[in-house]
């Protein structure tokens, strides 16, 4: 078995240069470090080569017949395919001058020639690093708005079941002393109209609010003591049907 075959592909890299020793000393190097490579010589194949299969990275020489790197460079920001893919300048141009057009034009990084090979792959690695980063983070807001979606569509749901049932329907939470532990009242999570009029309420004036206890001794004393029942044992369904017997022929 080859050896080779065994390294993980780390990322997928295009290497544009007019010069083949060039091309042949970074692919060569890429490759036994587990990058796939292709590698091509001029800047309109590099377009062409772009389009066929988009590169995570692109290594791009600036001085080429035809048609340059900035060129290219220039026409990739201006397609909103392909924009997103970083480029890093490889050149023997030196000058602050062409290091700032670069920039200015949208490179992510600039290697001057020449160059050792363990600078390259590092600089190539940080942004391959920054890229599996931004993916991520966009899977992550993709799930999230997913989610939202989802949960907006259970509310909307939720609301119309609520409002259109021509039952009472209430969630509530127990309120509990935080010494005794005893629960002295329940907070109204969720109220739908049923439950609202039969306690001459609105649901703005009910919902998260304190007032449960005080409502239900205008009704039965005994009701709230049975709901606090209902809780501490959770298993007493004939107490909530006599609850609401209770309820709805005080509320009439």
């Amino acid at each position: 078995m080859n050896p080779d075959s065994e390294i993980p592909n780390k990322g997928n890299i295009l290497i544009v240069d007019d010069l083949l020793e060039n091309l042949q000393l970074l692919s060569e190097a890429l490759l036994n470090l587990g990058y796939t490579v292709r590698s091509v010589t001029s800047g309109r194949m590099a377009l062409k080569t772009i389009k066929v299969k988009p590169p995570d990275v692109i290594l791009l020489d600036i001085k080429m017949p035809e048609m340059d790197g900035y060129e290219v460079c220039k026409t990739l920001k201006a397609d909103e395919n392909f924009r997103s893919i970083p480029i890093i300048f490889v050149s023997a141009l030196d000058d602050v001058f062409d290091k700032v057009t670069a920039f200015n034009l949208g490179a992510v990084d600039y290697i001057t020639k020449p160059f050792q090979i363990e600078e390259a792959v590092a600089r190539l690695e940080s942004q391959l690093t920054i890229q599996r980063q931004q993916k991520l983070l966009e899977q992550e807001n993709i799930k999230r708005r997913e989610a939202e979606e989802v949960l907006y569509q259970s509310r909307a749901l939720l609301a119309s079941v609520l409002n259109s049932s021509l039952d009472g329907i209430a969630a509530l939470q127990a309120v509990r002393n935080p010494e005794t532990g005893d629960i002295e009242d329940f907070r109204c999570l969720v109220v739908n109209p049923v439950i609202a009029r039969a306690f001459k309420r609105t649901r703005e004036e009910m919902i998260g609010k304190l007032m449960l206890k005080k409502l239900l001794k205008n009704i039965d004393t005994k009701i709230f003591n049975s709901l606090v029942e209902v809780v501490e044992t959770g298993n007493s369904l004939e107490q909530i049907q006599i609850i609401q017997r209770l309820l709805w022929s005080s509320c009439r």
